[in-house]
């Protein structure tokens, strides 16, 4: 499949005229659905990904490139399997937490005239995101099983271990039994994701033209 995506995007610019502007460009392809340059110049926009300390700008472009591939990946593969549309959807939260993170509604909608992108990239965004958030919540969070074994394991592991030889008492294990059962869920909830996205990958080729 990639070398035939490669092969048409060359056929296509091969034909161009040779004064043709260029408007946008393919950086990535999540099986035929291109991920362009405007894609990535919004993921910034909203902040899609946070840069890290002392980050570089092409090291946050590659983090970005990836975050919006992934989330590419999820989303083709929910529409593939029909999932999509046996889902309970409100993109209404995901597009107002995204406005919010470029900085509220005037703010987010000078930055989209100003990178030429439009109310509508920022809807397919948003559903995106929704979509994603709730496959997580609505059938891979409920697979989610913490047993008693794994709770005294790692109450061993994370509380009681790094004490030892501190003179320091561990807090008694009821005490702390809620808060461990929310990291093994977590734990557990970050699994499910990563086997959904690995099963994903193995459908839909990923190509990458441009590191950023």
């Amino acid at each position: 499949m990639k070398p035939l995506i490669t092969a048409l995007i060359s056929l296509i610019l091969l034909y161009l005229p040779a004064s043709a502007e260029t408007v946008d460009e393919v950086v990535a392809a999540v099986g035929t659905t291109p991920i362009l340059r405007s894609d990535l110049r919004l993921a910034e926009l909203v902040r899609l990904v946070e840069p890290a300390p002392d980050e570089s700008p092409d090291d946050h472009g590659a983090r970005l490139l990836e975050a919006r591939i992934r989330l590419e990946l999820q989303f083709r593969d929910l529409e593939a399997s029909g999932s999509l549309y046996r889902l309970d959807l409100d993109v209404g939260p995901a597009r107002t937490a995204l406005v919010e993170r470029a900085g509220g509604e005037a703010t987010a909608a000078a930055a989209l005239a100003a990178n030429g992108l439009t109310d509508a990239d920022l809807d397919e965004l948003a559903l995106r995101i929704a979509a994603v958030n709730a496959y997580v919540d609505q059938r891979l969070r409920p697979r989610v099983r913490v047993g008693a074994d794994e709770l005294r394991a790692a109450y061993q592991e994370l509380v009681v271990g790094p004490l030892a030889g501190t003179g320091e008492a561990p807090p008694a294990f009821e005490s702390v039994q809620e808060q461990i059962h929310l990291v093994l869920a977590e734990r557990a909830l970050n699994a499910e994701i990563e086997r959904w996205l690995a099963a994903a990958s193995e459908q839909l080729d990923v190509t990458r033209f441009s590191d950023r």
